[in-house]
């Protein structure tokens, strides 16, 4: 017999909505970005000590590494839904750069409100819609 959700009175489960599924995975993907981050940050810091390479480059080693996470970790979004891929990739991107914020915040890092605040914001969000839409087109 089946109940009013289509299921039959012997199942016994939650069904989750395809908006939970979605945050699900948002945060399944921010979880690999800052995963993929922290592996690209240990291979700089190995590659700054065992190599001649000027410190001067660490800002910018960072910051690709930071925007190449949050496109793979919006792609493994894109991959896993079905519909709006390059909207949850995006929300991947910004989330991972408001996480960082509140990393900066809790362990009291210096942290500079203002427009480059808001380019971050931005790059995040851009980085993560690409990954999305790549991850839902392969």
């Amino acid at each position: 017999m089946n109940n009013s959700t289509g299921r039959s009175s012997g199942q016994v489960g939650l069904a989750l909505s395809s908006q939970d599924n979605a945050t699900i995975l948002i945060v399944k993907g921010l979880l690999i970005a800052l995963l993929l981050s922290f592996i690209f940050l240990a291979l700089n810091t190995l590659l700054l000590y065992f190599s001649p390479l000027s410190e001067a480059y660490v800002p910018y080693l960072i910051f690709g590494g930071t925007l190449l996470s949050i496109f793979w970790g919006s792609v493994y979004v894109g991959k896993r839904t079905e519909e709006k891929g390059w909207l949850r990739g995006g929300l991947t991107g910004l989330f991972y750069v408001l996480t960082l914020m509140l990393f900066c915040f809790l362990f009291n890092v210096s942290f500079e409100p203002g427009i480059n605040i808001l380019t971050k914001l931005f790059l995040g969000f851009v980085f993560g819609s690409l990954g999305g839409i790549l991850g839902i087109n392969s």
